[in-house]
């Protein structure tokens, strides 16, 4: 397998202490996205555009009817 890999062009292979010097990991780029527009429902769903259930989870399920909670 490693030789399939470094088939490909630019690729190299890095030692174990190279390996264990690399930090980070997956990293979202927003771009742009504004999350001031995610929210939550009263059914605790998440609202806004399409890229707000990425971004936030909605963790209490609550009523926002005043009525209900007497």
């Amino acid at each position: 397998m490693k030789k399939n890999i470094l088939n490909i062009k630019g690729a190299t292979a890095i030692s174990k202490s190279e390996q264990s010097e690399i930090n980070g990991g997956a990293v979202w780029n927003l771009g742009g996205r504004d999350l001031s527009l995610c929210g939550c429902d009263c059914a605790g769903r998440v609202t806004g555009p399409f890229y707000c259930q990425f971004e936030i989870g909605c963790l209490q399920v609550y009523t926002c009817d005043d009525a209900q909670a007497s």
